[in-house]
């Protein structure tokens, strides 16, 4: 798939996959200014977030028409607004820009003719990069210390867009490792910006609790002869979403606590 909008041909493809049920979606508003075009999403500050759609949560027509089964009730305010819908083709990520219509059944999303890729830069910044995570044991009053894991399939400080690496966590096939069966396995940062980090992590080894709020150190190497920087930032957890078998989730922590300093320094390693 070669180019940035499908062909005719890859498009009646996709659409058939889509129509086959096999893949999750995430519907984000997006600005009326630049609808059809490149699908800007609305800022985090205005507290309007993607809505991730599991696949038994959906019926697509062959005439491209997706019908939503038992939405989520917080999806219903995007009637009648232009969305971004995004998801994945053979670990291609595909997107449409379209507008939400309100049907007899409920929410419907016209699928347009024009169905583009999603361009990532994978060029990954030189900003080594560590985190500790503070856990709450709930038995005996304690924590944990986890010093978080990372994969090379989420490059960090890169313009990636959050929403893909969540949808990739969830679809993709766990990893089995039987020398780590019955092990507490830290959780994996998949995202991070100035306002939130995002980790992934399987639910039998640690499960986050919406709402709930946490410590967190960061750490980024500096220029011998100094060491490193160190970030210390409080986030509570502001969204969850779970694989279809419910075995897998990821957190989307917004910070709670941090400093004005290492916001801005946060900021730069993004640029």
């Amino acid at each position: 798939m070669a180019g940035s909008e499908l062909s005719g041909i890859e498009r009646q493809l996709v659409l058939q996959y889509l129509i086959d049920g096999n893949t999750p979606i995430t519907v984000t508003p997006v600005d009326d200014s630049v609808a059809g075009t490149n699908g800007k999403i609305k800022s985090d500050s205005s507290h309007i977030f993607p809505v991730a759609l599991r696949a038994e949560q959906m019926t697509v027509l062959n005439q491209g028409i997706i019908l939503l089964k038992n939405p989520p009730e917080n999806i219903k305010s995007y009637e009648g607004k232009n969305v971004r819908v995004q998801f994945y083709f053979n670990k291609i990520g595909l997107y449409f820009i379209t507008c939400m219509k309100k049907v007899s059944s409920g929410p419907a999303i016209v699928i347009p003719a024009a169905i583009q890729r999603v361009t990532e830069t994978v060029e990954v910044k030189p900003h080594p990069f560590s985190a500790v995570l503070y856990y709450a044991l709930q038995k005996d009053g304690g924590d944990l210390h986890l010093d978080c894991q990372f994969d090379d399939a989420y490059p960090l400080f890169t313009p990636t867009d959050r929403n893909n690496a969540i949808v990739r966590y969830l679809s993709a096939v766990p990893k089995s490792d039987t020398a780590l069966q019955g092990k507490i396995i830290p959780p994996t940062v998949l995202y991070i910006d100035h306002e939130r980090i995002v980790f992934g992590t399987e639910k039998k080894t640690i499960s986050f609790s919406e709402g709930a709020e946490y410590a967190l150190k960061m750490g980024f190497p500096l220029p011998k002869p100094l060491k490193e920087r160190e970030v210390y930032v409080t986030c509570m957890v502001e969204q969850l979403f779970s694989d279809d078998a419910d075995t897998k989730c990821c957190a989307v922590c917004k910070y709670t606590s941090i400093k004005e300093e290492d916001v801005r320094y946060l900021s730069d390693c993004l640029r």
